[in-house]
């Protein structure tokens, strides 16, 4: 009789065992405590989100600053400008992970003027928040509408 077709079965159930026994060991091995990176995760997540707002109004901050400073002048958009770049390099040396200040303070946004409403908009701005492990990256776009009074709105352009 020919017994080599029992090699290549005992091989089979060999390595089934085998392999129910590591499905076993990690099963039990497996730490099911995942309420703990949960929280990181939110931790990560909230304080991303707390950051994005305090640049976001921060910007807010100073487009308000450079309007009450600049009203008075008779070129409005001139010194507009002026202030602008002086209020986002003071505030560009805060240590906020993002490039929105920089951006405002070289200059690299435009500012039009349409049916007596001033439109900013600064564009790629990126933030980046690292805490523990975990990475968060936000980037978008910039518009503020205002006009020689009071910034009318800010929002994100994805």
């Amino acid at each position: 009789m020919n017994k080599k077709g029992h090699i290549g079965t005992l091989l089979l159930v060999f390595g089934a065992l085998v392999l129910v026994v590591f499905a076993l060991y990690s099963m039990i091995s497996f730490n099911s405590d995942l309420s703990k990176k949960k929280a990181e995760l939110r931790a990560s997540s909230d304080f991303a989100e707390a950051s994005h707002k305090f640049v976001l109004k921060g910007f807010e901050d100073i487009l308000g600053k450079s309007i009450s400073d600049s009203k008075s002048s008779s070129e409005f958009e001139k010194s507009f400008n002026t202030y602008l770049k002086k209020y986002a390099s003071e505030k560009r040396e805060s240590g906020l992970s993002n490039n929105l200040y920089a951006k405002l303070s070289l200059g690299d946004y435009s500012l039009t003027l349409k049916d007596g409403k001033y439109e900013l908009i600064v564009s790629e701005v990126s933030e980046n928040y690292n805490l523990d492990n975990n990475e968060v990256t936000y980037a978008y776009s910039l518009k503020a509408i205002f006009d020689k009074t009071k910034v009318n709105s800010v929002k994100v352009i994805e």
